[in-house]
């Protein structure tokens, strides 16, 4: 993601945007997507950097889990 909007400010706002879309699509309610979002990327990225790979991969584990518990 940081990659293709070549890490300029607020970048991670539209990842985080993009993560809540696909939950929304998966049937997960505005709200519980809103929190999964911010409990896995929330206040971990910063502005006109890219996220160093521990970072990155801990986000997407937090993600991932929060999704997982959804089911």
């Amino acid at each position: 993601m940081a990659d293709r909007t070549q890490p300029q400010s607020g970048w991670y706002g539209h990842g985080k945007q993009v993560l809540r879309w696909f939950l929304a699509h998966s049937g997960i309610d505005e709200g519980q997507a809103q929190a999964i979002v911010e409990n896995a990327a929330g206040g971990r990225f910063g502005s006109w950097i890219t996220p160093d790979v521990l970072v990155a991969d801990t986000v997407n584990s937090r993600f991932a889990g929060g999704a997982g518990r959804t089911r």
